[in-house]
């Protein structure tokens, strides 16, 4: 028996030489796209908003005693002593109304939660920033 190319046998012993499949074989598409985290971002600006409606959310949960979707002077006034005694600090009456002044400009005594919002946008200014490459913190 004769062994040559056209046998059965030869081929299980003998790789043929095959042509690596190209891109176009394949339709392969490189073209960049966003991986799902990059796409699932949020921005900068929708972060800050995030962060000002926890905050608003927040405040209201812990201010709104009779759970009436508004606080009230008093409401507020009594959620900063509560505030205050939990994390063992003296109460500021003054500072607290000074900030209440800023949550409730028209001064008609109640909020809902988006005024409360707009309050917290006036009374803490947030901004994210970007640390320069190679920063170290002091003493670090």
């Amino acid at each position: 028996m004769r062994i040559g190319s056209d046998n059965s046998v030869y081929d299980l012993f003998v790789p043929k030489a095959r042509k690596a499949p190209s891109v176009n074989d394949e339709n392969i598409d490189f073209s960049p796209r966003k991986t799902t985290e990059e796409a699932s971002l949020p921005s900068e600006e929708e972060r800050i908003a995030q962060f000002y409606d926890g905050l608003a959310s927040s405040q209201m949960r812990w201010a709104d005693i009779n759970k009436d979707g508004k606080v009230t002077r008093d409401e507020y006034l009594a959620g900063q002593a509560r505030l205050a005694d939990q994390k063992g600090y003296a109460y500021d009456a003054i500072g607290s109304e000074d900030r209440w002044s800023i949550i409730d400009p028209s001064n008609k005594g109640y909020v809902d939660e988006a005024e409360m919002r707009e309050g917290m946008t006036k009374l803490f200014k947030v901004k994210i920033g970007h640390l320069p490459p190679g920063y170290r913190l002091p003493n670090s």
